[in-house]
């Protein structure tokens, strides 16, 4: 036998090595308790899972750390972490951020939400500058120019990072509006015990659908995620995640 033939065996006989497959811890940041998108008592939630499903088959372990909303860009301009969630390009360039964008990766669905006795008459963003409001941090500058000059022109706007607090203070009648994600303010409602939310809500669509998706430092690394996006989302994998917490 030839040496040629020897070395030709060898590889034949040898494990195939798949040669996308990296080993490389990634350090990312999620705002702190968004049910459902971010448990972090469980490590787990939409956004959480997202990245995690994408990833982890090319050898990458996502490390999670959760932050106050507004810390988590903080501690990526730091370079403490290589990944932020909960990005689009308003968060990044009104937060001056660098990195690689991903494709949209899951979408919130921001609502204005009010006691219904009141009867308030909400057609327009604008509308809401007559009234109190609280909002999560940097809804200014998340939602774009319409809502930031709202904001800028309400002297009763505020936010606020605990989002159970919103809903509480909506339905002990503290604030007239509170502006959120549809499926975070039917998680919350539903699980809080020590107050009444039994009273009629008016929700109002102002703000259209948010998509948003991951910053990474690493072009490399943003681009084998938006890979694995999408055969997520081909293969069913991606659904399930979402039927998963929304079900």
């Amino acid at each position: 036998m030839t040496l040629n033939s020897i070395l030709i065996a060898a590889l034949l006989l040898s494990p195939i090595v798949n040669a996308s497959i990296t080993e490389q811890t990634l350090v990312v940041g999620f705002g702190e308790k968004l049910p459902p998108f971010v448990f972090p008592d469980s490590n787990s939630g939409l956004t959480v899972d997202i990245i995690t499903a994408a990833l982890t088959p090319l050898g990458y372990t996502i490390e999670s750390r959760y932050y106050p909303y507004t810390r988590r860009v903080k501690e990526y301009k730091k370079g403490n972490i290589d990944v932020v969630a909960d990005i689009n390009l308003n968060t990044a360039n009104g937060n001056s951020l660098k990195g690689y964008l991903s494709y949209a990766s899951y979408t919130y669905e921001n609502l204005a939400f009010a006691l219904s006795k009141n009867n308030f008459k909400l057609s327009e963003i604008a509308d809401l500058k007559n009234y109190s409001l609280l909002s999560w941090p940097s809804a200014a500058i998340h939602l774009g120019d319409e809502y930031a000059n709202m904001a800028k022109a309400n002297p009763l706007y505020n936010e606020i990072h605990d989002q159970s607090l919103q809903v509480k203070f909506l339905y002990l009648d503290k604030v007239d509006v509170i502006q959120m994600d549809k499926q975070s303010f039917d998680y919350f409602r539903a699980n809080i015990k020590d107050i009444d939310t039994t009273q009629k809500i008016d929700r109002f669509p102002l703000f259209g659908k948010s998509p948003n998706g991951y910053l990474f430092k690493s072009k490399k690394v943003r681009n084998d995620f938006n890979l694995q996006l999408q055969k997520l989302k081909e293969s069913g994998e991606y659904k399930q995640i979402f039927d998963g917490y929304l079900k």
